[in-house]
């Protein structure tokens, strides 16, 4: 009786064996996809030993280590949940279909993709269709970068590169696939000069049309130059600081909420607009409401310039000590504020407009006399050199329009009398 129940229990234990193996056998096909995304995984990531995570892969699935593959990395915009990368990563599986990857998995924030297909061409079709389901079945939009056909052994670095090119989308927020070798995102020290002194001079003289000039220019740079986006953000918030220091006291709080939309804004173009609309906002604040309208100290300094225009010594400092016994960099700001110009600026623009009256009148007045009845005194070179800079010609040359014009305009006179 015990024998049978020994036999039984042997009988027993061999079929368990038996099923046990047949489990194996059955759920292989099911592990080695697990088993080859954690190598692969963890040489592309450098986790632990990663050279003997890329010799198992090898031996385990007989692959060569120079394969040619081409990678992609695809990343959302805007990711919301960890859901969205499953989303990604399941639709690329169901467009490429698995007998064409060697790796689909989630990988940080994006997606890497290892691939056997050699045609650039329907690795772009793929990966523009892959963004299409993506966009109409879960409301995300993606980026993807492909890289060029390279050996598998050179996937870590080819990731990191791939990875760092999705930060392209910061400056395209219309671009959904490209190609590694079509951009170039400068890693290294950006070396921008931008106007932040002209712009600042602008907005707070309330030239709202100048200052949005002067901003393109300062976005186009930034563009051309296309840093980080952490670099590119750091010039934006650089740029708004200045800006609102051309505010009220009782605005600055208000437009100091704004540096976290810069930090935290997703796309160059959302940033961008962001602050232009806010210096336009600050410019108009600052414009004069009528060019008429002056504090008496500012009528008062305007005053004195005309009836000084051709003293060599006007300056601001000269009326603010000797005249009006003020603070000099009080008045300056004021006088900015209200005119929109700066003081030197107003005082060469009015000497200016004086010289082209004078040399236009036509009296027989040498260029060196003109200079100093506008205050230039002896130096009649740097007066020309100033005059050419503002009218785009020599006094000479103007002296000669002025001339043929008034001789073309006395000989119309003189048919009308004629007739």
């Amino acid at each position: 009786m015990r024998q049978k129940e020994g036999f039984s229990r042997d009988l027993c234990d061999n079929e368990e064996n038996k099923s046990f193996e047949r489990l194996v056998l059955q759920d292989a096909a099911l592990v080695k996809p697990i088993l080859r995304e954690r190598f692969l995984k963890d040489y592309i990531l450098g986790i632990g030993d990663a050279d003997e995570a890329f010799n198992m892969y090898c031996s385990a699935f007989a692959a060569d280590r120079r394969m040619p593959v081409r990678m992609a990395v695809i990343k959302p915009n805007k990711m919301n949940t960890y859901d969205d990368l499953f989303y990604i990563k399941n639709t690329a599986g169901r467009c490429f279909g698995d007998e064409r990857l060697t790796l689909n998995t989630s990988m940080q924030d994006c997606v890497l993709l290892i691939s056997d297909e050699p045609d650039s061409r329907d690795m772009d079709g793929l990966l523009q269709h892959i963004a299409y389901i993506v966009h109409e079945c879960y409301g995300l939009d993606i980026i993807s970068v492909y890289s060029r056909v390279i050996p598998i052994n050179e996937a870590p670095e080819v990731f990191r590169r791939l990875r760092s090119c999705t930060e392209y989308s910061f400056y395209s927020e219309t671009t959904k696939v490209i190609c590694e070798r079509d951009i170039s995102i400068s890693t290294d020290p950006v070396t921008l000069t931008p106007q932040y002194t002209g712009i600042e001079e602008a907005v707070l003289g309330g030239n709202e049309k100048k200052t949005l000039i002067l901003l393109e220019e300062f976005f186009s740079e930034l563009e051309r130059s296309m840093p980080t986006p952490a670099v590119a953000k750091t010039y934006c918030l650089e740029l708004y600081v200045c800006m609102i220091r051309c505010c009220d006291v009782e605005s600055i709080d208000i437009y100091m909420k704004g540096i976290v939309s810069i930090q935290e804004g997703r796309g160059f173009n959302e940033i961008k607009e962001f602050i232009k609309i806010k210096a336009a906002e600050i410019a108009r604040s600052n414009a004069p409401k009528n060019i008429n309208i002056y504090s008496s100290l500012i009528k008062d300094t305007i005053r004195i310039i005309d009836e000084n225009i051709g003293n060599e010594k006007l300056s601001l400092r000269w009326i603010a000590g000797t005249v009006l016994y003020t603070n000099v960099d009080y008045l300056g700001k004021i006088f900015k504020k209200e005119t929109g110009m700066n003081f030197s600026h107003y005082v060469m623009e009015k000497r200016m407009e004086l010289a082209k009256a004078l040399i236009m009148e036509g009296r027989n007045e040498r260029i060196y006399e003109v200079a100093e009845k506008v205050g230039y005194g002896s130096n009649s070179q740097y007066f020309s050199q100033v005059f050419k800079k503002y009218t785009g010609i020599s006094p000479l040359e103007y002296k000669e329009i002025a001339r043929l014009s008034s001789k073309k305009l006395s000989g119309s006179d003189l048919k009308k009398t004629v007739v």
